[in-house]
């Protein structure tokens, strides 16, 4: 009797563990894509969690300019107009990131040698960061008008 008793209960936890993770309430970010909207955020976040292929400036500036340039190829058709804005808002900051690092081609060294230029760079970044905040913080508020679906954004 004692050994079928040490068979049974790893049987048993592991049969009352997977009936209570697989029996968890369906939520609506399991169905993401329901609305151009759900889509687009989606999109978004993907865009928004890649990740330099190095640490160095060059590195950073070709993700911001890949990141950019996928965010313009978007289709805005349908979606909420609070995160076409801030998406729009983001795309302009970061081509003013681009703007100021093509100014210097890239190069940490010349940014060093201008206090000017390495100011106006850093508050470029500041900038797209803050629109990259305000752009996260818009979950909630899509969550409430579109019934939920909107999984926290990557990057």
């Amino acid at each position: 009797m004692r050994g079928f008793t040490l068979r049974a209960v790893p049987v048993c936890v592991v049969v009352f563990a997977c009936g209570c993770f697989l029996t968890k309430p369906v939520t609506l970010t399991e169905t993401a894509n329901r609305t151009p909207t759900h889509a687009y955020w989606g999109q978004v976040s993907g865009i928004l969690a890649q990740k330099p292929t190095g640490q160095d400036i060059p590195a950073y500036v070709s993700l911001v300019r890949t990141q950019t340039e996928a965010l313009r190829g978007l289709n805005p058709e349908g979606v909420d107009d609070a995160l076409v804005a801030a998406v729009q808002d983001l795309i302009r900051c970061e081509a003013e990131v681009l703007r100021r690092a093509d100014m210097v081609d890239s190069d940490p060294a010349m940014l060093r040698g201008s206090k000017e230029m390495a100011n106006a760079f850093a508050t470029s970044n500041r900038a797209a960061a803050e629109s990259k905040k305000r752009l996260r913080a818009l979950q909630s508020g899509l969550n409430e008008r579109h019934g939920g679906g909107f999984a926290p954004m990557g990057g």
